[in-house]
Formats: structure tokens, sequence, C-alpha cells
């Protein structure tokens, strides 16, 4: 499946309703689900007129593609500045983790979009293309870790892969943001049960 964004006017002015959309889109398809969602609650929601979508826009298709794609690209950065940063490759895998933690909690409506809409938005292209760039991030990372002899060799790396990745979506479900325990108590916590398990030592 694929989907084409029209191009903003890229005024100062077009930018701006643009981004205006984006985030009333984010908000829409997160609170109703992307099937039910239409153009015009999200016009609604960013105080427009229908028509006036469609300038920016072909479908609501390639709004939802547009606001994930938005979303995985700052998460693939963010990822990329871990591991350049971190000093081997288990601490880079920590770093991830951290990441994925907060991306998480700070992009809780592209979260939820992307879980609870899986069927509808993973087969997008640009969805396709940022997924398999985050799978070779920790991919990779995962792999020198056992290669260097510092993560279990038992275990193979695509399995790690899915069963922290995992771990750290279901977060979502149940962390509060303004609650007793806050996101770096979280990634304390998360990073020892998760981490310590693989270690070899």
């Amino acid at each position: 499946m694929s989907t084409t964004r029209r191009r903003s006017t890229g005024s100062p002015t077009g930018v701006a309703r643009k981004e205006l959309i984006l985030r009333a889109a984010a908000k829409v398809f997160s609170e109703k689900g992307f099937s039910a969602a239409t153009v015009r609650d999200i016009a609604d929601d960013a105080d427009m007129l229908s028509g006036s979508l469609y300038y920016y826009f072909d479908s609501k298709e390639a709004m939802v593609e547009e606001v994930l794609v938005e979303y995985l690209d700052s998460m693939v950065r963010g990822y990329d500045v871990a591991v350049s940063e971190a000093d081997g490759p288990v601490v880079a895998l920590e770093q991830l983790v951290a990441c994925a933690l907060r991306g998480l909690v700070e992009n809780r409506q592209h979260v939820t979009i992307l879980q609870n809409d899986w069927h509808y938005v993973g087969p997008m292209k640009g969805i396709v293309e940022r997924q398999h760039q985050i799978e070779k991030v920790w991919l990779e990372t995962i792999q020198r870790g056992i290669d260097a002899g510092e993560i279990r060799d038992d275990i193979d790396a695509r399995m790690i892969y899915r069963t922290i990745m995992g771990a750290i979506q279901a977060v979502i479900r149940w962390f509060n943001p303004r609650g007793r325990v806050g996101i770096d108590r979280v990634i304390e916590v998360q990073t020892a049960i998760l981490l310590d398990g693989i270690r070899t030592a």
C-alpha cells in the first residue's frame, strides 16, 4: 500500500497550517481510530473547512502516513545518536531502551495509532521503510554484543529484539505520565529486567 502527499506552498503560513493539520490528525486518529475517523473530524479539530485539507493531502491515508513517518523519523535519528555515542554494544542497548521509552511517552498519540491500527498503516510504504531502519539499528547492535561475547549467543538476535520491543510497547498501556512513578524510574527498571537476562556477565 502506498499513499501520496501534496506539497505545501512552502510559505510560513502554509507550513504552519500543514503542521496544524498533522497535529489534529494525530489527535483524531488516536482517539477515534483510523477507520472511524473522517476528514471532517480532522478539519473540525483544526478549525478548518474540510476542503482546505485536500490542498495539503490527497486523503486521510496520506495524513496518517505523514503523521507516523515524522514520528518514526525522529525515533530513527534518536537511535542513531544513541548508538554512535555509546561505549560498547551493551551500553548502546541501554541507550536504545531509554530512547524508545522516552519516545513512547512523549508521542503517545502516534504510538497509539501504530498499535491500534497496525493492519491499516503497517503496509504503507513510508512506515515499512522506517520500521526496517529501526529494526536494522537494533539487530546490528544486538549482534555486535553477541559477537563481542557481551550478550548471550544462545538466543536469536531477532527474538531478543522482538521481546525487548514488545515489552517496551506495552508500557503505553499502563504508564501514567502524571503518576507516582516517573519515566526515569521506568527506564531503570525496564533496562534491568530486559537486559540483565541477556548479558553474559
